[in-house]
């Protein structure tokens, strides 16, 4: 077995990481059914961490029936099909989009109510006119969720605008292009989109009433609504 296919990690949630290297190997074939695993002794030193962490590892394998471990043997690869082969990577795939999708929320959670803090008083007839516009169009294409979730991007946007401040429309473009794939597919349930406009309306009356108070603590709860909505979906 090449040694070079194990390698030092950095030690945030060392463990997982060394699970996901595992399933990886197993995936691409480098580590095969039958292949003995390096002892916990061993795996440290190339990881660079506790043996209780290679124990930890080791555990979640076994309960995921990648490895198997055998008194006064070791642990050994196990004859995983193609089919789980592909579904256990699959898994590790999820794990790592799902905490780059907790990432976004993060971001959004602390730009998004700072933005509607802004647009309260910086907003101008022009850019209500258009927000309520958005939202029509939104509320015309309630049927069809995937041209629904365009335009709730656009929403989000548009309120950044009406902060005249650019430094906060460029960071949302960049936020938003990168999160409309996970709005697709958590906006699809029509009682979702149904709240998700009822909260984008909510909103916007506070900002046209100028109501700070009120325009931020709705961008909190509708923020908290697309988190719990989106994790429940992932």
């Amino acid at each position: 077995m090449n040694d070079q296919l194990f390698s030092h990690m950095d030690n945030e949630r060392l463990y997982k990481k060394i699970v996901l290297k595992i399933k990886k190997l197993v995936q691409e074939d480098d580590l095969k059914a039958g292949d003995r695993l390096p002892g916990e002794r061993d795996l440290a030193v190339r990881f660079e961490c506790s043996r209780s962490t290679i124990r930890e590892a080791f555990r979640v394998l076994e309960s995921e029936r990648i490895i198997v471990s055998r008194p006064g043997e070791g642990r050994f690869i196990k004859n995983v099909n193609q089919h789980l082969g592909v579904e256990k990577y699959a898994s590790s795939r999820d794990y790592i989009e799902k905490k780059t999708i907790i990432f976004f929320l993060e971001a959004r959670e602390a730009l998004e109510p700072k933005i509607a803090e802004l647009a309260c008083p910086k907003a101008e007839e022009e850019d209500i006119e258009i927000l309520e516009s958005i939202l029509l169009k939104m509320e015309e294409k309630l049927k069809n969720p995937l041209e629904k979730a365009a335009d709730d991007s656009i929403f989000h946007l548009a309120l950044a605008k009406a902060t005249q401040n650019f430094v906060f429309v460029s960071m949302m473009k960049t936020n938003l292009n990168i999160f409309h794939h996970i709005r697709k597919k958590t906006l699809l349930s029509k009682k979702r989109t149904m709240q998700s406009l009822g909260e984008h309306r909510a909103i916007l009356e506070a900002v046209k009433y100028r109501s700070v108070s009120d325009a931020v603590d709705l961008t909190v709860k509708h923020l908290q609504n697309l988190r719990k909505n989106v994790l429940e979906n992932y």
